[in-house]
């Protein structure tokens, strides 16, 4: 609803509804005026808005009762209780109805059975886990037994411990990634601007473009839109998927990464990476994002399952576009305090 809406009505207010009926009505009711201001209200929402509504502008009643930011759209109380609104004309007169209903306990049921979810998926890629660990030891151990046992010179030792120390780093980015998958989404979250995640990537990526030839095209928001989340683990998602961009340059071609950011109207940033490199199957496609697939020779197969768990514990979603020889595109949607508070206030935001 905006404030639009509200204020291209005219100002007749003399459209009463009956008590009991919206009494019987399950959820709290507001009925409001031409101008956006409450005309009748039933005895829920005078229990969850307060007594004295008459005349108060349904912003009003928005800042003093919710939280500023929305959570998918969905209005939050300082306890935690959880209220999805739905608008409607009242059609016989010039006005809206609001009907504010409770999704406390259906919000907390999704998020337990998203947890509970996570951890049926934890529990099967134990035994993969294990193979993926045995595999590099098994070479790791092999490697250590010549350098200690063998009579080798000092080139041969200085290789051998050379690939030694390369199974070990492949063990622990196997290790670290599956930590970060288990992490279940259970990140400290605090408020942080979208500007400074973007300009930390960037200087992340740095040292990986200097070595080869690609180029970035950045486009950083305009206006001071804030995330609520793990900056460290939001970054750390970005970057794998960067990364793997950078891995699917194709040899005849200069690699054009492009991240780019915008609203939806829904209220939530809007956040794609997209290159031109080799492109991905629909085999690929269809297992990216499973844990412990992987195309790489030396690949854990967590990255983007790790990734995929980041972006959901921010309570957003990821989605991914490609086509063999056209590059790719992965599309991050986070809700955003800035977004909300501009679906309240009624300004139109980008498609």
């Amino acid at each position: 609803m905006t404030a639009a809406s509200l204020h291209s009505l005219d100002h007749r207010t003399d459209f009463p509804m009956p008590d009991p009926l919206l009494n019987a009505l399950p959820g709290a009711v507001i009925v409001l005026d031409a101008s956006g201001r409450v005309a009748q209200a039933n005895a829920d929402a005078r229990e969850l808005l307060g007594a004295d509504l008459q005349g108060v502008s349904w912003r009003e009643l928005v800042a003093r009762s919710f939280l500023p930011d929305l959570d998918q759209g969905e209005l939050r109380t300082a306890d935690g209780r959880q209220f999805n609104i739905a608008t409607r004309p009242l059609g016989y007169a010039p006005g809206q109805v609001l009907l504010l209903t409770e999704v406390t306990q259906i919000r907390q049921l999704q998020r337990a059975a998203q947890q509970n979810l996570h951890l049926m998926t934890l529990g099967k890629m134990m035994a993969s886990l294990a193979h993926q660990i045995r595999t590099p030891l098994t070479s790791t151990l092999l490697y250590l037994s010549q350098i200690v046992d063998g009579e080798l010179n000092e080139e041969q030792r200085r290789r051998f411990s050379g690939k030694a120390l390369d199974r070990v780093r492949h063990i622990e980015s196997t290790i670290n990634d599956m930590l970060s998958f288990a992490h279940g989404g259970q990140f400290h979250m605090c408020d942080f601007p979208v500007r400074q995640l973007l300009t930390e990537l960037r200087d992340q990526l740095q040292p990986q473009l200097a070595l080869r030839p690609v180029r970035l095209k950045l486009s950083l928001p305009e206006s001071e839109l804030l995330i609520n989340g793990n900056k460290d683990a939001l970054l750390g998602a970005l970057a794998n998927l960067c990364m793997n961009a950078l891995d699917a340059r194709c040899e005849d071609r200069e690699l054009l990464l492009r991240i780019e950011t915008g609203l939806t109207r829904q209220g939530l940033l809007s956040l794609s990476i997209e290159d031109n490199g080799c492109g991905m199957d629909e085999n690929t496609l269809a297992h990216l994002f499973d844990p412990f697939f992987t195309t790489k020779m030396d690949g854990t197969g967590l990255g983007l399952a790790v990734v995929k768990s980041v972006i959901e514990s921010h309570q957003g979603g990821i989605e991914v576009r490609s086509e063999p020889g056209q590059g790719s595109c992965f599309e991050i949607r986070l809700p955003c305090q800035q977004a909300s508070r501009t679906q309240l206030s009624g300004k139109v935001s980008k498609p």
